[in-house]
Formats: structure tokens, sequence, C-alpha cells
């Protein structure tokens, strides 16, 4: 009986991992269903700032943190189909969930979202303000890393709450480590190739190099201890 019940169990689980994981496309997929498929509408659930650093040709505007959300999507067609993204999957999951709780029948959901896209090397829209190149060439980056210091170079955008929320902190410990480490910040919407190139598919993203060699990479926001036990790394 209990072998019953685990196997049970196992398919059932199996069943709804199946389910959940067909409407999520990695870029790829994504893109290719796009150029296929009729009548589909592309939702960005980024910030107004984040639609501003680049889009997916054609995608409208739908903020996922805005307090109107859900009036803007009770608001949409439910016989269309629609494809929903963010910058790295969190955002455009929950949009995706919520949608089809509200009877949307087809929603799919960009894997890794934008981050991913770009680093597939996927076509992208800019605004007519986006920087299109590089601040920091991938050479000048080589030099900063292999300084004799410890570096720890914090991957961000103006737009990201937590890189925001850590900023202070990280201004701190630049005065604080001073002659003993190196802090260097580096906006990823303006090295967009560069971030590409060093697979940085989401932020906060820091990367920890010591002598020259790259010593661990941390994602998400940290605290001041952290930081610490990152920096005196041995």
């Amino acid at each position: 009986m209990k072998l019953c019940k685990l196997i049970f169990w196992t398919l059932f689980f199996a069943s709804c991992t199946a389910q959940q994981n067909k409407y999520l496309l990695p870029p790829s997929e994504f893109n290719a269903k796009l150029i296929a498929m009729e009548n589909v509408v592309i939702v960005d659930v980024r910030t107004p700032e984040e639609f501003q650093s680049g889009t997916i040709k054609g995608a409208e505007n739908i903020d996922y943190n805005d307090v109107h959300f859900e009036t803007h999507i009770g608001q949409l067609d439910q016989s269309k189909t629609y494809f929903v993204y963010c910058l790295s999957g969190g955002r455009s999951a929950q949009a995706g969930g919520f949608m089809r709780k509200k009877g949307f029948k087809n929603v799919y959901e960009l894997d890794g979202g934008m981050m991913a896209w770009r680093n597939a090397d996927l076509p992208i829209q800019y605004q007519s303000n986006a920087k299109l190149t590089d601040a920091i060439t991938r050479v000048a980056y080589d030099s900063i890393a292999k300084s004799d210091s410890i570096v720890l170079i914090d991957f961000y955008a103006p737009w990201c709450g937590p890189c925001k929320k850590m900023q202070p902190l990280l201004d701190e410990l630049t005065i604080e480590y001073a002659g003993k480490a190196l802090i260097y910040r580096i906006n990823i919407d303006e090295n967009k190739k560069l971030s590409r190139e060093l697979g940085i598919d989401e932020i906060p993203y820091f990367k920890l190099y010591k002598g020259g060699v790259e010593k661990g990479n941390f994602i998400g926001q940290m605290d001041r201890a952290s930081f610490i036990r990152i920096l005196n790394t041995k």
C-alpha cells in the first residue's frame, strides 16, 4: 500500500511539474513561437525604467509591481495568446500564474527573462535614448580584474531595487577598504555586450577576484557582514 501511494504522489507531482513547465520556454523556443504564431500579445512586466533599456519588439509594458496591474490584465482579451517576460523570470512567473488563474488559456513565459534573451543574442528593440555601446570594454574589464588587490565587481542597474539599497553600504566599504580592496560598480544597461559575455543573467550580481583569479560569484542582496566576509576572503 505504501509503495502504491508513493508511486501515485510521484506521478501526481511529475504531472503538475510538466503542466507548469510547458508554459516556460527558453529564449530560442519563445522566439520561435512568437514568429510562428498569429494573434499574439507580448507583455513586458518590468518597470517603465527597465522597459526603456531595451525590449522584445512589439512588447507592451504592464508593470507587475504597479498597483493597477490586475486592472490592466483584466482589460486584456483572453482569447489571444500571451508571451510574458521580465528581467530574469520571477515576475513573469507570478504574472503568468495570475493570468492563468483568471482564465487566460495560452500564456507563455520567457525562462530567464531579458537577461537570458540578451545572452542568447536575440533581437532587442531599443528606445531612442538607450545606449547601444559598452561603456567598459572587455579589455578594460580584464585589466580591472587582474589587479593585485582583491577586486569586487558589482553588476547593477539604476532601476534595480536591491541594487539601490546596497549602494550606500558599498560606498562605505569602498572607503573603509581603500588600499586593501577595490570595489567597482558596472551598469548592465550601459554594458550589455560585456554582461552577456560574462554570463550575467540576473542582478544584483557580484564577481570576486584575488590576484587576477576569479574566486567566486554572488547573487542577490547582501548585508554588511556578508560583504566583509567576501572581502576578507583568503
